[in-house]
């Protein structure tokens, strides 16, 4: 037997008092999907079965919504918030939150969210042509430390009204950089109106907005366009580049689209895995839009609250020492010949639940050796 197994030992050590919790930091991500909708349908401009249905299946995190009207089903009236409860909670869950611009307008913008909307309202638009909705936004608690901006908006419409919408353009980007932090998570969504892909209010959007890639039914050579006829692309998501950078494929069932998605109920394929989703909703009367997703990853970090317990070490072979513990501590190992000084025999980390210390082969000196945290 050789005389260093004999003359070497080791000593197991207690944690410090009051020390027996510790905060481990760990890395997670959620997935955050996008959805501009104007899916109103019938002469009304309401929201009704087929854009509740197609709300339901595209299962969003935070929807940017035109034409914000709902006529409840069960006698809560038009609009009131037990109406807009009803919606939100048969549609998207009871956790969801929602805002709707206030007042008078008749075809307001809102935001809905998984998560807490800290903070909403609604910036005036100045165009004296556009006076049934403004600009509807939301500061929305995104686990982690950044949240995000949602600016819901319905640009001016018509061919002729290019020169408006960029207008509309300029003010919300002064709008957005001055009451926005710097490094937010933004992102602008909704019925833009544009009808060219050169169209000034689109150059403005992609100075401090991302455009690319370009969502996609994936299917058709009409694939990106989103108006009724699929002729025109009026409905946009547009992300901060911070944000933009996290962008992921849109998974739906089986299906995956790697730009983000534009959905048509008669294009997509196979229509099952967009239940409750009918045939024909996407075209219904009144319905003027197809619905827009994108999807992006957000890393976050968390901290959870651990018990360490009193680390057991064990020879595992002639020179280590192992022990089990909490993933991603740092434990300290001394050393000692007397028992009453120790001195720093080095830090051990492991990003799982075992611990490793190798002891030098060529020290042969009887040696303790305990382990403490912190």
């Amino acid at each position: 037997m050789q005389p260093w197994l004999i003359r070497t030992f080791f000593l197991l050590a207690t944690l410090t008092p009051g020390a027996a919790q510790a905060p481990i930091i760990t890395t997670s991500n959620v997935n955050v999907r996008v959805l501009a909708a104007n899916l109103s349908s019938s002469n009304l401009q309401r929201y009704e079965a087929p854009g509740l249905r197609i709300l339901h299946a595209l299962k969003p995190d935070v929807v940017a919504i035109q034409e914000f009207n709902y006529a409840s089903t069960n006698g809560a009236g038009l609009n009131t918030t037990n109406a807009l409860r009803e919606m939100i909670d048969s549609v998207f869950g009871t956790n969801f939150a929602c805002f709707r611009e206030p007042g008078s307008y008749s075809i307001p913008n809102g935001i809905i969210s998984r998560w807490p909307i800290l903070a909403a309202g609604s910036w005036e638009d100045p165009d004296a042509g556009v006076n049934d909705r403004g600009f509807a936004w939301a500061r929305i608690d995104l686990p982690g430390t950044n949240d995000l901006y949602v600016v819901s908006v319905h640009l001016k419409a018509s061919g002729g009204d290019a020169g408006r919408r960029h207008a509309e353009a300029l003010i919300l980007q002064s709008l957005i950089q001055s009451n926005f932090p710097p490094q937010a998570f933004i992102v602008v969504a909704g019925d833009l109106n544009i009808d060219r892909a050169d169209e000034a209010a689109l150059t403005t959007f992609k100075t401090f907005l991302s455009d690319t890639p370009t969502p996609t039914d994936a299917l058709t050579a009409r694939g990106t366009n989103t108006n009724a006829g699929r002729t025109e692309r009026y409905d946009y998501v547009l992300p901060s580049f911070n944000l933009a950078a996290r962008q992921v494929p849109t998974v739906i069932g089986s299906r995956t689209f790697a730009s983000g998605l534009v959905f048509d109920s008669d294009v997509f394929t196979p229509l099952s895995e967009a239940a409750p989703v009918r045939l024909g909703d996407s075209h219904v009367t009144g319905m003027q839009h197809m619905a827009v997703v994108k999807d992006f990853r957000v890393s976050f970090t968390v901290t959870n609250f651990v018990t360490v317990p009193p680390p057991v070490v064990r020879w595992i072979s002639p020179n280590s020492l192992r022990w089990s513990g909490p993933a991603h501590l740092t434990y300290t190992v001394q050393s000692s010949s007397t028992l009453t000084q120790w001195s720093f025999a080095g830090p051990v980390s492991s990003p799982t639940t075992n611990y490793i210390f190798p002891v030098p082969s060529a020290d042969l000196t009887p040696r303790f050796f305990r382990v403490t945290w912190p």
